[in-house]
């Protein structure tokens, strides 16, 4: 059963990302683990284009250590926004780890760097995981402006935007508000398939 929903929740994402700037993605907790598999192995399929990772539910030794293709993998970078702040000090050459994940002005300008590293014509993506816990280190308010700036600055540079949000009780209002910024929206559920 997992992996018919992993296939399916890859074909959907992929689906929306190709004729979507930007897309949202709403789930339960229960389904964060099959979407994350769902969203590396297709970047794992798709060397040719760039992506930028940035994590802020799982730091990126447990991501590596969970998927180790993700070592291997030319086509992703990843900005760890947690570990840090978790007494973990690491250097790796395949990750940027700022210091907490409240230093939003700092995480939007290492996403823009990451960028401008990038050949012109390669088709290029951005994943943030998740806005969830961007709220529950930051101020909502806060939060909504970095990512209606993110989200502007990444259409403009024609980045693609996938955006997670974990469905939590009391965070609703604040989410609703981030995930409808988006072109798309998908929302996964227990009985997704």
């Amino acid at each position: 059963m997992a992996n018919v929903l992993i296939d399916g929740l890859k074909e959907r994402i992929s689906n929306a990302i190709k004729i979507n700037q930007s897309i949202g993605i709403m789930l339960p907790g229960s389904n964060y683990s099959d979407l994350v598999q769902a969203l590396f192995e297709y970047i794992n399929s798709k060397p040719e284009e760039a992506w930028v990772y940035v994590t802020v539910t799982k730091p990126y030794g447990t991501l590596v250590k969970q998927y180790e293709y993700l070592l291997e993998a030319k086509n992703i970078k990843f900005i760890d926004c947690i570990s840090r702040a978790a007494g973990i000090l690491r250097s790796d050459s395949n990750c940027i780890y700022l210091e907490s994940p409240s230093m939003l002005e700092k995480l939007g300008l290492e996403i823009m760097n990451i960028f401008k590293e990038v050949d012109e014509d390669t088709e290029k993506f951005l994943v943030i995981d998740s806005l969830s816990n961007l709220i529950i280190y930051n101020d909502a308010e806060i939060v909504t402006e970095f990512f209606y700036h993110i989200v502007n600055r990444t259409r403009a540079k024609d980045i693609h935007t996938i955006s997670l949000a974990i469905e939590e009780e009391g965070l609703e209002k604040h989410l609703n508000r981030l995930i409808y910024l988006n072109d798309k929206i998908l929302k996964v559920r227990d009985s997704f398939i």
